[in-house]
């Protein structure tokens, strides 16, 4: 059965976070490594020891040597340094097509690709491709992602975050009695101004008042604790995004 193609969509909230961390800050190197056994390879790192020993040893591109963050990343380096020239030697690759991934995850066959049957083989290239591919997808998306948040204005961000919330707690949006944009406006303060995470600008957003306030009007609320559960999504949302802000700002 086909695997199901893994996402890497927060992979910018990932990165501020370990830019916190005492033991990663500053340190764009250990960022990727932590990031193989944590993100990109987590599952089979959670699986085995012995191979989230071996992953963690499998390197980094070069270009970010001496680099404080992630976010310097070069993404045309990086596709250089993940693809490689050939399969086998890809980044994937290298890590998958090991005697230590294969002892760990093909332990009914010897632990060789070329001793491999055809078909194992064929599935474990495609799996390589898929890693490769989604790897380099990830931090486009990320760079991406940072130059929404420069971008973004109150008003969009507010949208957004209203849209999140719905999607992550499945909450049903109500029929609205006015344009969204207009509700919004009637609400905050200097909703066409960049969002760049400022005092004035998060101390409006974080208005009790004010939020409930807004998710009585865009959400149906049936009682108090509909307010409650919404509320506290949104709140979540909004400190994600503050993050991202300040980084964008800075």
């Amino acid at each position: 059965m086909p695997q199901k193609q893994e996402t890497y969509n927060n992979l910018i909230d990932l990165c501020i976070n370990m830019e916190e961390d005492d033991e990663l800050s500053g340190n764009a190197s250990a960022m990727f490594t932590y990031l193989l056994t944590s993100y990109f390879f987590k599952k089979e790192s959670e699986q085995s020891k012995n191979f989230s020993n071996f992953i963690s040893e499998a390197g980094y591109p070069p270009s970010l040597e001496g680099k404080t963050s992630l976010f310097d990343i070069d993404i045309q380096e990086l596709e250089s340094f993940v693809n490689g020239s050939t399969i086998n030697d890809s980044f994937a690759g290298k890590i998958m097509l090991s005697p230590q991934f294969l002892k760990a995850f093909y332990s009914h066959h010897p632990p060789s690709f070329s001793k491999l049957p055809e078909d194992i083989k064929f599935e474990l290239i495609d799996r390589v491709k898929e890693k490769n591919s989604t790897i380099v997808a990830a931090f486009e998306k990320m760079m991406k992602d940072r130059d929404s948040d420069k971008n973004r204005q109150v008003i969009t961000l507010v949208a957004l975050i209203l849209k999140n919330v719905h999607r992550k707690t499945g909450r049903p949006f109500n029929r609205l009695e006015k344009n969204a944009d207009t509700i919004i406006r009637d609400l905050f303060k200097n909703t066409d101004s960049l969002f760049l995470a400022g005092e004035t600008q998060v101390s409006d957003l974080k208005d009790e008042t004010k939020i409930k306030e807004l998710i009585k009007k865009f959400f149906i609320i049936k009682q108090f604790k509909d307010i409650q559960e919404i509320s506290a999504a949104y709140k979540a949302e909004l400190e994600r995004y503050i993050k991202r802000g300040i980084k964008a700002s800075a």
